[in-house]
């Protein structure tokens, strides 16, 4: 007997879930697959949506494109290099200096394993042992790697692909940067005529959100910086200069920032002061550049061009993180906030891009 069309209906669609489905793991199974890549080329594009503007105003008053683009490289290696230059010193003191502010943070860790050691005898007291006689046999350890360190370098890679990739991120921002026209025109070639004039609105406002979020969370930075150094600097916190900088870019990272920022301040204290008012003075400190952080500088210098809610970003950062680790955390806001981008300006797709945004 011919099935009906009421009985095919729910067959096809079960069909086209399904596929769907399968090709979305096929797609993360190729992003992981291929994360030191990606992660390169992603990290190239950023960097290349930053400069353009300069080496377009360089073009303007008629130096070659590519001598530009050169040039704008040059001065961010350089920044860079000064950047790492200026902390060195200070970095390679604080490595050998640290084993001294380890040790009250060997004592505490030793007084709470000592706590649950006590916990675990009176939990074996009021447990009757038992009566089966056990054979002393050898334990045999396995040490295995941090998982802290599996985490940084996950989508990464080891030490050596990690160098290798950073060493072609160059490379690929002057290549972007001088053949920006070109790569323009081919990019909207590849759409129809009907949609290309939608490509270009949707490309050229990733690139201005791209932006606004790096040199906003930059200023919300050195901003940062400005206010809580020179808090640790009075109390005379050892590394102030080193540990006031740090504090104010992981009080950044969304959510978690507060209770990372305190954990640099909060270690050195712990070797160096006996009263709680200096620990006071550093959690307030940090709890109120964060607030104002939130509040009132990255509404100011980033606005809403990153206009994610609450929702999406933790289910970005958990997704990214969970990919690519430390770099998937740091790459999760802008990733998001590009494909909100394209779900606003795409007809059948801005009901997903009103879902992950603000209002």
């Amino acid at each position: 007997m011919p099935e009906t069309r009421s009985e095919i209906l729910p067959t096809t669609r079960i069909a086209t879930a399904s596929g769907r489905i399968i090709a979305v793991a096929i797609v993360i199974a190729c992003i992981n697959f291929a994360s030191s890549i990606i992660i390169t080329l992603i990290c190239a594009i950023l960097i290349a949506f930053v400069l353009e503007p300069a080496v377009g105003f360089l073009e303007r008053i008629h130096i070659p494109r590519w001598l530009g683009a050169l040039l704008m490289l040059v001065a961010s290696i350089a920044l860079l290099y000064l950047m790492v230059y200026g902390i060195y010193d200070r970095v390679i003191a604080f490595i050998q200096q640290f084993p001294t502010y380890g040790q009250p943070l060997k004592h505490l860790f030793a007084n709470l394993e000592a706590m649950v050691e006590n916990i675990k005898k009176l939990a074996s007291g009021v447990v009757p042992a038992s009566s089966t006689p056990q054979t002393s046999l050898p334990t045999i350890r396995l040490q295995q790697e941090s998982h802290w360190g599996q985490y940084l370098v996950r989508g990464i890679g080891s030490v050596y692909t990690f160098i290798v990739t950073v060493m072609f991120i160059p490379f690929l921002v002057f290549f972007m940067l001088t053949g920006k026209n070109h790569i323009w025109r081919k990019t909207l070639d590849l759409f129809s005529e009907n949609h290309r004039e939608q490509a270009e609105t949707v490309i050229l406002r990733i690139g201005h959100m791209v932006r606004r979020y790096i040199f906003g969370n930059l200023m919300v930075a050195l901003i940062a910086t400005g206010l809580i150094t020179p808090v640790f600097a009075l109390m005379k916190l050892h590394f102030a200069l080193l540990i006031g900088p740090l504090s104010a870019i992981l009080s950044m990272i969304p959510y978690l920032g507060v209770a990372v920022a305190m954990a640099p301040p909060m270690m050195m204290a712990l070797g160096q002061y006996a009263s709680a008012t200096p620990f006071i003075v550093i959690a307030v400190t940090i709890l109120a550049v964060h607030f104002l952080a939130i509040n009132v500088f990255t509404p100011k210098f980033v606005g809403h061009q990153v206009s994610l809610n609450a929702l999406t970003v933790t289910i970005a950062m958990m997704f990214w993180g969970w990919l690519w680790g430390a770099a998937g955390l740091i790459l999760a806001v802008p990733i998001t906030a590009a494909l909100k981008a394209v779900c606003d300006n795409v007809e059948k797709l801005k009901p997903w891009g009103a879902w992950m945004g603000e209002h």
